[in-house]
């Protein structure tokens, strides 16, 4: 499974967005393997800028296999915020769910958001692609 979090979907929308990661996510929905949450439908919609885009990607996102959110997920998403914020890191309390979520799942979170990566560097269980700049 791949799950495309919010910072690559958004990148991908993007006119001059990068197209490995554009061709990445095509083939990822195309073959069946892309997987999204309720989570990150809520980050997309939210910038939707009309009714009409709203309800369009809406259908298009929830076509796609939705990861729940049980118990297990806050259990790690816990587990997550406090052993990082004790290594000095505060991550969004959003991406701590993603990166949950990924974990839980054993899926490949395709992202553009450094935050995941600081993550991996403390949580090698976290498997992930990223698309963005190095630094």
């Amino acid at each position: 499974m791949i799950f495309i979090d919010t910072s690559a979907w958004i990148a991908s929308f993007k006119k001059t967005g990068d197209e490995e990661l554009k061709a990445f996510m095509r083939q990822a929905i195309v073959s069946g393997v892309a997987v999204t949450s309720p989570i990150i439908i809520l980050e997309l919609l939210q910038g939707c800028r009309s009714v009409g885009e709203r309800d369009v990607l809406r259908t298009k996102l929830e076509s796609l296999d939705i990861l729940p959110l049980n118990q297990d997920i806050w259990e790690q998403a816990y587990e997550l915020g406090f052993s990082l914020r004790r290594k000095g890191l505060t991550i969004p309390t959003v991406d701590l769910i993603i990166a949950a979520l990924a974990i839980e799942n054993k899926s490949l979170l395709l992202h553009h958001d450094e935050h995941y990566e600081m993550i991996v560097s403390h949580f090698p269980i976290l498997q992930t692609k990223y698309f963005g700049p190095r630094r």
